[in-house]
């Protein structure tokens, strides 16, 4: 079985900014990780790469890439929270 490599959403701790932060960032893997993002947050997080929102205390399902490639995401509900998956 692939490894499992997990993105946290945590809040930013830089203050009062309502703006999340991914953990790692970037992300490293490798073809056919299993990728997925959990939100420590105590708000909803959508990574443009999975198909539905992420709910406070959630994961997101498995984003697993084929091949080699830089994956840049955003969050679909928060354009300003962005990472990157480095899959060598």
């Amino acid at each position: 079985m692939p490894p499992q490599r997990r993105i946290a959403i945590n809040k930013n701790p830089q203050g009062p900014s309502p703006l999340a932060v991914f953990n790692p960032n970037p992300l490293q893997a490798e073809p056919r990780d299993q990728i997925f993002w959990a939100n420590f947050d105590s708000v909803a997080h959508w990574p443009d790469l999975v198909s539905n929102p992420i709910a406070p205390g959630g994961t997101s399902e498995i984003f697993a890439p084929s091949a080699p490639a830089t994956f840049k995401y955003t969050c679909s509900l928060h354009p300003d929270e962005e990472g990157t998956i480095i899959v060598t």
